[in-house]
């Protein structure tokens, strides 16, 4: 383009390209198009990244699931193992002998602590245990105290004056003018 070129004046035919070349090249920088081309990159690297580690969370939560069962089915078989070495051991010998009076017993524990209420029928459970020779017994109870103390009192009190008594679950839970537990005792015994 010449630079001395009157305004009046026709531009030539070169002097109008190196004009429209210089406009293009002023509008892309202008225009930065490289910065939307990298955000867009970053932007699905993100997303892979995303997806990726969303795969390994939910890989890695069904593993702990997985782990979990196998902890509660280990420490089952584990249980029912104990319980076999016992009623094997001729010293464990009334450990495991059926207690018919277990409901008043526990009736007499809960006088003793000083339960407020009466106790209720207990739901009692033969789950099968597969084991030939050997039931567990299980007795689900719920109970609600103002104070936590004979609760927990009463808990400890029956596994102990009731021979081979124990806690298989506690569930403890405060309301609004009291505290409500639901226990299940439990024992394995002999049925031959």
């Amino acid at each position: 383009m010449s630079e001395h070129a009157s305004p009046g004046a026709r531009l030539s035919a070169d002097d109008r390209y190196d004009l429209a070349v210089a406009a293009g090249a002023a509008s892309r920088r202008n225009k930065p198009s490289h910065l939307v081309v990298f955000a867009g990159v970053i932007f699905v690297i993100a997303c892979g990244v995303l997806g990726f580690t969303s795969c390994e969370a939910s890989r890695a939560d069904d593993q702990l699931s997985a782990r979990a069962s196998q902890l509660a089915s280990i420490a089952d078989m584990l249980a029912e193992i104990r319980a076999i070495q016992q009623a094997a051991d001729p010293e464990a010998e009334a450990v495991y002998e059926p207690y018919p009076g277990f409901r008043s017993k526990m009736e007499e524990v809960a006088k003793e602590i000083g339960l407020s209420e009466e106790l209720q029928f207990p739901r009692q459970n033969r789950p099968p245990t597969g084991l030939p020779g050997v039931a567990q017994v299980t007795f689900d109870y719920e109970i609600s105290e103002p104070t936590l103390g004979p609760l927990l009192a009463f808990a400890e009190a029956a596994t102990e004056k009731i021979p081979g008594t124990r806690i298989a679950s506690i569930d403890l839970r405060p309301r609004a003018d009291n505290w409500q537990m639901k226990i299940r005792f439990e024992r394995w015994e002999r049925t031959n």
